[in-house]
């Protein structure tokens, strides 16, 4: 049986210069007011079962004429896949969105440089995939549950909750076990449950002793996951990381602030009104490098990264310990001369900007360092994110406003996410005393 894993995507593609801008604003906007909980009486667009999607969003980088970079469209997707090869399940996927949702689609793209007038679902899928860039690092916060997985576990909280308000007190003992009958009964006739089986072995989940000893990990973890070629490759660098934290200058936010024009608090207004609308958000974050000489490094850095997300982040559901990230992705556009960063994550802009800041200082600064403006770091790792008020400010000053955000499951925080799964499979193993009390408690 083959195990169906998340895979992730990335679509930019070149605005046309002669774009009327109205119109594809127009178009973001009907499918922005589409994927919002109950709008209307369809399906919300990117919310087909066949498509597995997580996640989605589409992103318009609006540029000036007279900037340095071109306007671009970005289109990202989170999915499920069962196809081994990476790269074939991104197009496989491709193919599928577009034969469900070309109609929605070609509105938006239309408007994008070297898509054919009219395309077909096949050359719309053709075109999307062949205008992809890679990742330079990503995350995944809940990696191996699939969609109907994820879906299952919240409702089988739901059937458990109902039991018990309905049971007579028993002792603890009695009462799991007349849980387990409950819910074997249930299976049968509830298709919500459907391939449910609690006298299975429970599905793939994370590793309760591994991931405790993860989490007590620290700064250990990223030392163990140092390769030879990052060191010396940093070594070699040491006299440009000097001179650069000598010559680069302090980013000045009440400078920038003070400098503020109207459409830079258009601009503003408008981002803001993109984000802390639900639980999950989506941020959007777009900064120029400080130079071409320091993409190799950068490249490292993100490379190191990437190995400490797949090696140790996604197996404790914690990226840089902060347990409320879904997915995060960090990739290069405009020829590698601008970083962007999507994350998909539960609470407000302030308190996820404050847990960065407070658990994830290192790898932010591995992250941003070496682009615009970012603060000042020590030797890549030290400094930098550690000044919250001059952080804060930074990341707002580059962040962009996210124009259409699909989540399949806008009221399931990663917490409660993480909590259903342990729900289910401790119905597959009767727990011991000490676990059994912790069971109940996830319940309530």
């Amino acid at each position: 049986m083959l195990l169906v894993r998340q895979e992730t995507l990335t679509v930019v593609a070149r605005v046309a210069g002669a774009a009327p801008f109205a119109e594809l604003r127009a178009a973001l906007q009907a499918l922005a007011a589409d994927q919002m909980p109950g709008a209307g009486a369809r399906p919300r667009v990117f919310a087909d079962p066949a498509l597995g999607i997580h996640f989605a969003r589409l992103v318009l980088l609006e540029e000036p004429n007279d900037g340095q970079f071109g306007s671009s469209l970005i289109f990202e997707s989170n999915f499920d896949t069962q196809v081994a090869d990476a790269g074939q399940a991104r197009f496989e996927h491709l193919v599928l969105l577009c034969q469900a949702l070309s109609p929605s689609l070609w509105p938006v793209f239309r408007h994008c440089s070297g898509l054919a007038p009219e395309a077909s679902a096949p050359q719309l899928a053709q075109w999307l995939a062949e205008h992809q860039l890679q990742a330079s690092a990503a995350y995944q916060g809940h990696s191996h549950r699939d969609l109907a997985r994820i879906r299952l576990e919240q409702h089988l909280r739901n059937v458990l909750l109902d039991f018990f308000s309905r049971t007579p007190k028993a002792p603890p003992r009695e009462l799991y076990h007349a849980a387990r009958k409950h819910v074997r009964l249930q299976c049968g006739s509830d298709p919500q449950l459907s391939g449910l089986n609690i006298d299975q072995p429970a599905p793939l989940s994370p590793d309760a002793a591994l991931r405790r000893q993860r989490l007590r990990a620290g700064l250990r973890a990223w030392l163990e996951n140092l390769s030879s070629d990052l060191v010396l490759f940093v070594l070699s660098q040491l006299p440009n990381i000097r001179r650069w934290q000598k010559l680069d200058p302090e980013y000045d936010h009440r400078v920038r602030q003070e400098a503020w024009t109207d459409a830079d608090r258009r601009s503003f207004l408008e981002m803001a009104g993109t984000e802390d609308h639900a639980l999950q958000n989506a941020l959007t974050h777009v900064v120029p490098l400080k130079g071409a000489e320091r993409l190799a490094l950068l490249l490292f850095s993100h490379g190191y990264i990437d190995t400490m997300a797949r090696n140790h982040f996604n197996d404790i559901g914690q990226l840089g310990g902060i347990p409320t990230i879904h997915f995060a992705k960090w990739l290069l556009i405009d020829d590698s001369s601008r970083l962007v960063f999507f994350s998909n994550y539960d609470s407000s802009w302030e308190s996820y900007l404050g847990d960065f800041v407070d658990r994830a200082a290192i790898g932010l600064n591995l992250a941003w360092t070496l682009t615009m403006g970012y603060p000042t770091t020590s030797y890549l790792t030290q400094l930098g994110a550690s000044d919250e008020e001059r952080f804060k400010a930074w990341s707002r000053a580059y962040q962009r406003p996210t124009q259409v955000f699909y989540t399949a499951y806008p009221e399931l925080g990663l917490a409660a996410l993480n909590n259903n799964t342990w729900i289910r499979c401790g119905l597959h193993h009767p727990p011991g005393a000490a676990e059994l009390r912790a069971w109940f408690r996830r319940i309530t």
